[in-house]
C-alpha cells in the first residue's frame, strides 16, 4: 500500500518538478524574508494593508507569516513602493533586524520581486515593474500590470498564484475514520501528500476601483483508506476571494463587498490559516479608513465553511463582524485597538449557540539596543446561550525578545508567556474562544492546543547561518491548564483529559527552511509532543514533515 501510494505521489509531482526546474533559471541568486520574519512577530511588526496596493498603506497592525510556513509575506513595507532593499524596506517601516555594524557585511539587497507576494494574495505589490532602472525577472512577471484597452483605457489586470505540495508523517496525532485512533495520543500512523493551487486575477480599473478574483484547488492522497480527511484538507475547485473594491478621498475611504479571507493583528484571533491545505474565508463588507497615524477597518462577514465537493456557501448562523484600529504615531511603537462579534445561532445545540463580544489591545515595540517587547490581551463576554449561561473569559500574551545583528548567524531570542482563561465549573462559563485565529503558530506544530484553559510559557529561537541560504528555528513549549477541571481543547480530535490534573505536556518544534529563489522555497520540520498526567491517551505525538512552494 505504502509503495503504491507513493507511485502515485511521484506521478503528480513529476509535472511541477519540471515545472520547478524550467522556472528557477530566470531566478536571480537574491534571498526571501528570513525565517525570523516567518516566526517572530516583533521582529517583522511591519504594515498590514487590508486596502487595495494602490490604495494608502493602513492597518499597521503588526504580522507575520500566515500560514508560519508561507514564505514571501512576511516583511511588507507597504507604505514605501520605492524601498529598493530589505533593509531599506524594514527601516521605512521602523521594524526588522537594525543594520549590521562592526566587520559583519551589511545584507545582501533583495530582489523585489521576492517580496511581491503577500499574506493574502489580493494585496500583492508590483509596482517595481513599473520602475524603469528594474532590469530583472521572476517567474509570472510577464502577466502583471498587463495593459487592458487601447492605452489601458480598461485599466490593467495580474495573472499569477501559488502551487504547494506537502508530505506529513503523522504519529499519535489521530483523525483514523473510526474507533481507536480517532482522537489524539493514540496508536495511529499515518502518510499524507496534499497538494494546493491558488490561481488569481486583479483587474485594477482605474486608481481607486478594481475587482478581484481567486480560486483554490486543495487535495489529500493517503497510504491506506484509514484517514478521515480533515475539513481543511479537501477543497476540489471553489472561491477564496471574489470581491469589488472602491476607494475615495484619495483613498481614506476604502469599501470592499464580497468574498474576502481576513487577517489583522499578529493574528492570534483572526487569520486566513494558510497551514491548512484549504485556508480560511469571509463573505460580507468591509469599510476601511486611514487618517495620519490612524486606521481603522470595520467589517461585516459570515464564516464560509469549506466543502470538499461542493460549492462553499457563507453560513449566515456564523456572523463573524468588528472593527480594528492601529495607531502608529511612532514607527517603533504599534497599538491595535479592536472589538470583534462572533454569532453562532443554532438553537438546541449546547456548543454552538453563542454569542461573543472580545475587547482587546496590543503593543509592540523595539528599542535601540535591539530589545523586543509585546503583549496582547483581551476580555470576552456574551451569552452561550446553549448553556444557559453568560460569558465571561479572558487571554494574555506577554512577550521579551532580544536580536543580535552583529553576529554572523544573526540569532533572535524569545520568551513568551500564554494565557487563556478555561471554564471554572461557576455560574458563568469562563473558558476562552479563540474565534478564527492562526493556532497553529502560537501553541506548538502539532496542534494539540487550542488557544483555551491554557498556561504556556515558551522560548523561540532562530538564526541564519552566515553565507547560505538556511534559515533554523527551535520552540520549546510547557503546557499547563488554567482550570483542572476543564479540557484544553485541540485542534480538532481532543484526546480524553484528566480533570483532576493541570501539566498537559511539552512540546519541541525544529524547522530547517532552504530558499531555492526569490519565489520558491523547501521546508523541512519535525516536532514532538512528550503528553502530561493529564492526558489519558497512551501514546506521545511526533509530526515529521516537508514542504516545496513557489508563487508565481
Amino acid at each position: 500500500m505504502a509503495r503504491s501510494m507513493w507511485r502515485r505521489i511521484r506521478l503528480r509531482a513529476l509535472p511541477w518538478a519540471v515545472l520547478a526546474s524550467q522556472v528557477a533559471a530566470p531566478f536571480s541568486a537574491f534571498g526571501e524574508e528570513s525565517i525570523l520574519s516567518t516566526y517572530q512577530p516583533a521582529a517583522i511588526d511591519v504594515a498590514v494593508d487590508q486596502r487595495a496596493p494602490f490604495a494608502k498603506s493602513a492597518a499597521r497592525s503588526g504580522t507575520y507569516d500566515v500560514a508560519m510556513l508561507q514564505p514571501g509575506d512576511a516583511e511588507e513595507a507597504e507604505g514605501d513602493d520605492d524601498a529598493e532593499t530589505d533593509e531599506e524596506a524594514i527601516s521605512a517601516e521602523g521594524y526588522g533586524p537594525a543594520p549590521a555594524s562592526g566587520a559583519y557585511p551589511q545584507p545582501t539587497p533583495k530582489n523585489p520581486c521576492a517580496e511581491s507576494h503577500k499574506n493574502v494574495f489580493y494585496l500583492n505589490n508590483f509596482s517595481y515593474l513599473k520602475d524603469p532602472a528594474y532590469h530583472g525577472y521572476c517567474f509570472g512577471d510577464r502577466l502583471k500590470l498587463m495593459p487592458l484597452g487601447i492605452a489601458r483605457d480598461w485599466g490593467t489586470l495580474d495573472v499569477g498564484g501559488q502551487y504547494r505540495a506537502q508530505y506529513k508523517h503523522e504519529i499519535g496525532m489521530g483523525n483514523a475514520v473510526s474507533g481507536p485512533g480517532s482522537l489524539r495520543f493514540e496508536d495511529t500512523e499515518f502518510d499524507l501528500f496534499l497538494n494546493r493551487m491558488r490561481v488569481y486575477g486583479n483587474w485594477r480599473i482605474d486608481d481607486g476601483s478594481r475587482i478581484y478574483v481567486e480560486g483554490i484547488y486543495a487535495d489529500t492522497t493517503t497510504d491506506g483508506g484509514e484517514y478521515r480527511p480533515r475539513f481543511t484538507d479537501d477543497n476540489f475547485g471553489d472561491l477564496l476571494n471574489c470581491f469589488a473594491e472602491h476607494s475615495v478621498a484619495d483613498g481614506m475611504w476604502t469599501a470592499r463587498v464580497g468574498r474576502q479571507e481576513l487577517l489583522f493583528g499578529a493574528q492570534r484571533l483572526i487569520s486566513p490559516l494558510d497551514w491548512a491545505n484549504t485556508r480560511r474565508t469571509f463573505e460580507g463588507a468591509m469599510l476601511l479608513y486611514e487618517d495620519g497615524p490612524w486606521s481603522i477597518d470595520t467589517f461585516y462577514t459570515a464564516y464560509v465553511p469549506p466543502r470538499a465537493n461542493d460549492f462553499d456557501k457563507a453560513d449566515w448562523q456564523q456572523q463573524f463582524y468588528g472593527s480594528y484600529a492601529v495607531y502608529t504615531a511612532s514607527p517603533n511603537n504599534t497599538l491595535d485597538l479592536y472589538y470583534i462579534g462572533y454569532d453562532n445561532r443554532r438553537p438546541g445545540e449546547i456548543v454552538s449557540d453563542f454569542s461573543l463580544h472580545t475587547f482587546g489591545s496590543r503593543l509592540f515595540r523595539t528599542f535601540e539596543n535591539n530589545w523586543m517587547f509585546e503583549t496582547e490581551g483581551g476580555v470576552q463576554l456574551g451569552r452561550q446561550s446553549g448553556l444557559d449561561k453568560d460569558q465571561r473569559a479572558g487571554f494574555a500574551t506577554v512577550g521579551v525578545g532580544r536580536k543580535a545583528p552583529e553576529h554572523q548567524w544573526r540569532p533572535e531570542l524569545w520568551t513568551y508567556f500564554d494565557y487563556a482563561s478555561g471554564n471554572d465549573g461557576g455560574d458563568d462559563f469562563t473558558r476562552f474562544n479563540q474565534l478564527f485565529p492562526l493556532g497553529h503558530k502560537y501553541f506548538g506544530f502539532i496542534d494539540a492546543v487550542a488557544r483555551s484553559n491554557i498556561q504556556s510559557p515558551n522560548v523561540l529561537l532562530t538564526a541564519k547561518p552566515p553565507e547560505t541560504d538556511w534559515e533554523l528555528l527551535c520552540w520549546y513549549w510547557y503546557f499547563r491548564a488554567d482550570q483542572r477541571g476543564d479540557i484544553v481543547p485541540a485542534l480538532g480530535a481532543t484526546e480524553l483529559q484528566s480533570l483532576d490534573s493541570r501539566f498537559l505536556g511539552q512540546e519541541v518544534d525544529l524547522i530547517a527552511k532552504y530558499v531555492i529563489s526569490p519565489r520558491s522555497n523547501i521546508l523541512f520540520g519535525y516536532s514532538h509532543f512528550w503528553r502530561g498526567d493529564k492526558i489519558l491517551a497512551p501514546k506521545d505525538a511526533d509530526f515529521a514533515y516537508s514542504q516545496w512552494e513557489v508563487n508565481f
